[in-house]
């Protein structure tokens, strides 16, 4: 069968279609849904909290381990002994440390004094970061918190920095760090000042303890710390070129990269006026560069005084709102060499004019060793080429030269971090044909590199697996899309072309996700209002274009955009009376955005046809009124502006939009595309396009024109439709739409706007209605469509949406707060408290809250509640005033801060030696048994790793988990369930399982259930099981179910019931 294969692939999904070019018709389609590689609060990684925690216990380990030498020292030293030592903090009446830090500068210590100061300083060292970083941007407040304790420090005088936080007011409250400030935060340096200050002072007071060598040997226990991470580490977890694959790449900072990013962007320049697109010529580019090595920042308004270009001409990167030469948008950055300038900066203010210039291989070295070392003493032997690697072998840096240590050191303030995506290797090859004037694809070839990816490959059936990408959201996605496209080959062959969209989200950051995300909901709540409003005028079911004019209308403050006059609200929807306009022709445009839309009077619409707005009313005396119509308009968005006041639009712009819209060229949509030509091998045919990477926004316009509107709400179907349209957007189905609004544009009588709108064969439309509806069968058999004649409908099945499981056992054993242990309650279910800020505190509808100890101490409970009841139940506001405790005589007694909340929990864990407990972190998996027609689970936690031993306890509702039920040999093991395993259950005889939709949340009763299992209830024993698309939620009991299965699910959403399983033990 020849074959297209179609896919959207968004952030967590990728849609496909298989399209039968022999029959014309939809051969298959379906969905798979993963989870984002990222945390979805804050879009961190899902390895941060490990990777924190799992430093957090290295900083703690290596602090017990300083302060046990710096312990053997004192003995040593003969301050104490070890005994002594050991019993230092038994006496309640002692001095406070604090006030000893201060006394070691004004008197001499005794044995136990000095010991406590010196083990108070070696436990907080202060700040020290692993380079000289002074930028806020980096450490933000904490370089905040320093500058201003250092401030306080010299105005006020304060010796040492225990001096500072023993007498200023600013620490009154409290000395150290709290609630993610940073009041104490100091430098390490200060730190080591009040030591070595301390010493001295002591030695003036005949302290003997306190030597020269003694101080030393403190210090040098006190100061040590490990380099943040050694060159061979940092060059582990660089990347390789993408085009010399043996190759690791090159810092963003080197000359050479520098040198590659502005040659591109100097070679892709155009001028481009009314008529013609003009090229640099080799000298004017020459002269750019020059420019780009004396000025620190190029902008294009720069470019253009140095090449004297006319005022006719415009850059082609750059958006203009008009056809004049705009000062503010040619102030915007065209090249930034910035690195370079940092460093020459550095290098002439050592040596002046005293010295040479430094060569790009110098260029090089130094942003080298500044992006991969990270430990000044690293970056020092690096650059005086004598730095030796941890297997003792010297090596010598990019120029084999040794630079002057006074240069050095002022590099050292220098900090660079990123790579680029290519090696030092392949920019070398690359470079010479940038220099010639070549276009960035036209010097790879020259370079003998393909420039869409690496080197040429042995191509194979299947494609491989996806090579490790620093993205994780975007390496999940091409990897889930990896499997579903061999799992497509191996159905039905290898395709005749694959076609690709991407979501314009897949390769944004997180906060960029956000901001989309942000305006999709504006213009959802938009869209909203406009629909209460056409209900209000009458209209009870507003179709797609309606809402599209009526938002115009008000944009339009109710008038024509062209001719000013005014639209009549009840003739607004009357067909031939308003028409919604392509403000840029479609045909000559391919943009089908809102920007390019706008609301004229029919007989408007028809004169202007194929035309611009200029070309339409330009040198008229109306293309003034026009003019100072848009702009005078605040609703319109800038950019619409920029499209209604264009004054020429050229046949060389008119292709440089259609070019736009047409292609792709999102980083991941190109990364995929480049790895599926290289490696996949395609079915034979006369098609030279074998991967065809499609718009959003022409498949956006496809969907619309044929009926199907996209809402991102109603569960995941849409992303199947969303395949099969991107699979039939072939050039040739371009073409014919692009005619088609040609001949509606110059030809606006009736007949022609009933010509129907191109689809890619008779009854695709319908026939694609048909395969997304849940009743598929039913609808093909009574359209009858001839392309199915051969086809066996009964095989047909509906959509099923596949999910990836979840069955890896990762994550932390448990949660990271302690807990008070208190007993148990009348259920036998565990108490505990935990210190509750204020504004955490869980009130319930009365304002009352389980407070601990609440009976001995009412005061401050009813003083809580009635502060809580007075502010109208508003926690932020209750508490942003300081609350005390009042007295039993009436007046002001302490501050509450916080107070201990009761919580019930049924299964928790003991941690130091029983002191406290902790709470488990999630239920990684529940084995399900039955007995006597009941089922029972037991959820197995993370935690129950490190136990090795499989839970028998089944979870029973209400009870305590020493009160659950114990599984024996009577009870049968039926099959472990993971999140996202698919299950399949049936309530009890005449009942039915209570549901809801996850829009609407309207709730809905079935007689049975088939969806994916999302996880159970400790509590209660209560399963939440999803339906395949995503629609419909439920909360069900397990033990009275009369049916509970499980099922195995492709990729490709294919089904089969598990017969039997095995209880396993756990593995990670």
């Amino acid at each position: 069968m020849q074959y297209v294969l179609g896919l959207d692939i968004g952030i967590a999904s990728c849609g496909w279609a298989v399209i039968n070019q022999e029959k014309e018709r939809i051969e298959d389609l379906g969905v798979r849904i993963f989870d984002k590689a990222e945390n979805p609060k804050d879009g961190k990684s899902m390895a941060t909290p490990r990777r924190d925690a799992r430093s957090t216990r290295r900083t703690l380990r290596r602090k017990k381990h300083r302060m046990q030498r710096i312990k053997i020292i004192l003995v040593k030293q003969g301050l104490l002994s070890k005994t002594e030592l050991d019993h230092l903090y038994e006496s309640a009446t002692e001095v406070d440390v604090w006030n000893l830090r201060l006394d070691a500068l004004e008197r001499k210590l005794n044995p136990k004094e000095f010991t406590r100061v010196l083990i108070h300083l070696a436990k907080r060292r202060g700040f020290k970061s692993n380079r000289k970083e002074t930028t806020l941007s980096e450490n933000g407040q904490i370089l905040e918190s320093i500058s201003e304790n250092q401030q306080i420090m010299g105005q006020k005088n304060y010796r040492t920095v225990g001096e500072m936080i023993l007498q200023d007011k600013k620490f009154e409250s409290h000395k150290r760090n709290k609630d993610g400030t940073y009041i104490g935060t100091v430098t390490r340096q200060q730190l080591q000042d009040e030591i070595q200050m301390i010493f001295n002072a002591q030695r003036l007071y005949k302290n003997n303890y306190a030597t020269a060598e003694f101080e030393n040997s403190y210090l040098e226990i006190w100061a040590s710390q490990r380099p943040y991470a050694s060159k061979d580490q940092i060059e582990k977890m660089i990347g390789y070129c993408t085009l010399e694959q043996k190759e690791k790449r090159a810092p963003k900072a080197s000359w050479s990269f520098q040198y590659f990013v502005a040659l591109q962007t100097i070679n892709n320049l155009r001028l481009i006026s009314k008529d013609r697109i003009e090229e640099l010529s080799f000298e004017e580019k020459k002269q750019i560069m020059n420019l780009a090595l004396e000025k620190s920042i190029v902008k294009y308004i720069d470019i253009r005084k140095l090449l004297s270009v006319p005022n006719e001409f415009q850059f082609n990167s750059l958006s203009y709102s008009a056809d004049t030469v705009d000062i503010t948008v040619e102030s915007r950055k065209c090249i930034e060499l910035k690195e370079y300038h940092s460093i020459n900066k550095v290098y002439k203010q050592i040596y002046e004019k005293n010295a040479l210039n430094l060569l790009p291989k110098d260029y090089d070295t130094i942003a080298y060793g500044l992006t991969i070392f990270k430990d000044d003493k690293d970056i020092l032997e690096y650059l005086q080429n004598k730095y030796v690697n941890a297997k003792g072998k010297p090596i010598s840096n990019f120029a084999n030269k040794t630079y002057d240590d006074t240069f050095i050191q002022a590099l050292l303030n220098l900090n660079f971090t990123k790579m680029g995506h290519l090696s030092f290797k392949a920019l070398k090859n690359i470079i010479p044909f940038l220099e010639e004037g070549l276009s960035y694809d036209k010097a790879c070839e020259k370079a003998g590199y393909n420039f869409k990816g690496t080197s040429y490959t042995e191509k194979t059936k299947y494609l491989p697996v996806i090579p490790q990408n620093t993205n994780p959201v975007v390496h999940r996605a091409l990897s889930q899309t990896r499997k579903v496209i061999n799992a497509i080959i191996k159905k039905y062959g290898s395709p005749n072309a694959i076609h690709i969209e991407t979501a314009r989200e897949l390769s944004k950051t997180f906060q960029e996700r956000k901001e989309i995300d942000s305006m999709y909901q504006d213009n959802s709540k938009k869209n909203e209002h406009a629909i209460c409003k056409l209900k209000e005028l009458g209209n009870i079911n507003p179709s797609g274009i309606n809402i599209v004019k009526f938002k115009l209308w008000n944009e339009q403050d109710g008038r024509c955009m062209y001719s000013g006059k005014y639209i009549e609200p009840h003739r607004l929807f009357e067909e031939g009376y308003t028409e919604v306009d392509h403000i840029l022709p479609y045909s000559r445009s391919l943009d089908d955005s809102y920007n390019n839309k706008t609301l004229t009077l029919g007989t408007e619409n028809q004169r202007k046809g194929n035309k611009t707005p200029y070309e339409y009313m330009g040198n008229t005396s109306i293309w003034n009124d026009f003019e100072t119509r848009v702009q005078s308009n605040k609703k319109i968005t800038k950019k619409k502006q920029q499209k209604l006041l264009l004054q020429h639009f050229s046949y060389a712009r008119e292709q440089e939009f259609i070019e736009r819209n047409l292609n792709d060229t999102r980083y991941a949509t190109i990364y995929l595309s480049s790895l599926i030509q290289q490696h996949l091998i395609f079915s034979e045919s006369s098609r030279k396009k074998k991967v065809h990477t499609v718009s959003g926004i022409i498949t956006s316009h496809l969907r619309s024109r044929w009926g199907f509107n996209k809402d991102r709400k109603e569960g995941h179907i849409h992303h199947a439709l969303d395949a099969v349209i991107v699979a039939v957007t072939s050039d040739h189905m371009i073409q014919r739409v692009t005619k088609y609004y040609k001949l509606k544009e110059l030809n606006r009588n009736l007949q022609a706007k009933r010509m129907p709108f191109p689809e890619p064969w008779e009854g695709f439309r319908l026939e694609l209605e048909a395969r997304i509806s849940p009743n598929t069968q039913q609808y093909l058999k009574g359209f009858r469509f001839k392309n199915y004649a051969d086809v066996n409908l009964s095989e047909i099945k509906p959509i099923f949406v596949s999910r990836m499981p979840k069955r890896s056992i990762t994550g932390e054993l448990h949660q990271e707060t302690i807990r008070k242990f208190i007993g148990y309650n009348e259920k036998g279910k565990v108490l505990t408290a935990i210190k509750t800020k204020l504004e955490d505190i869980p009130f319930d509808a009365n304002g009352d809250f389980p407070m601990y100890g609440k009976e001995t101490d009412l005061y401050t409970y009813n003083a809580i509640k009635e502060r809580f009841l007075s502010h109208k139940k508003d926690k932020r506001k209750s508490f942003q005033e300081p609350l005390y405790k009042p007295t039993k005589s009436g007046g002001i007694g302490p501050l509450i801060k916080s107070i201990k909340i009761i919580d019930t929990r049924t299964i928790v864990n003991p941690v130091n030696q029983g002191k406290g407990v902790v709470y488990n972190s999630k239920i990684a998996r529940t084995d399900v048994f039955k007995k006597d027609e009941k089922y029972y689970l037991i959820p197995i936690y993370t935690i129950d790793l490190m136990k090795n031993i499989l839970p028998q306890k089944a979870i029973t509702a209400g009870k305590g988990y020493e009160d659950w039920t114990t599984i024996d040999p009577s009870f049968t093991f039926l099959f472990s369930l993971f999140p996202n395993d698919l299950i399949q259950i049936v309530p009890s005889k005449n009942k039915t399982i209570k549901a809801r939709t996850t829009v609407s949340k309207k709730e809905v009763l079935l007689p049975s259930l088939t969806g994916y299992f999302k996880g159970v209830h400790s509590g209660t024993a209560g399963i939440t099981v999803e339906t395949h698309d995503g629609s419909v939620i439920a909360n069900v009991g397990s033990k009275q179910l009369l049916l509970f299965e499980k099922y195995q699910v492709d990729v490709l959403g294919h089904y089969t019931k598990i017969k039997e399983e095995k209880r396993i033990g756990m593995a990670i």
